[in-house]
């Protein structure tokens, strides 16, 4: 059985989100954009938190 889809949107005013059914790549590609547009390291507890169903 496939995973059911997984999303996370980044807060207003950034568009940024992703949705992936493999968390281990939502996590990865959070991790990218947190670094590069808001030059913050964000662990991978924190981003768990934030998934939600897609």
């Amino acid at each position: 059985m496939a995973e059911a889809m997984k999303k996370i949107e980044c807060p207003s005013p950034c568009n940024f989100s992703v949705k992936s059914h493999d968390e281990k790549e939502i996590i990865e590609m959070v991790k990218q954009h947190a670094k590069k547009s808001h030059n913050m390291e964000i662990s991978e507890k924190e981003i768990k938190a934030m998934i939600k169903p897609a």
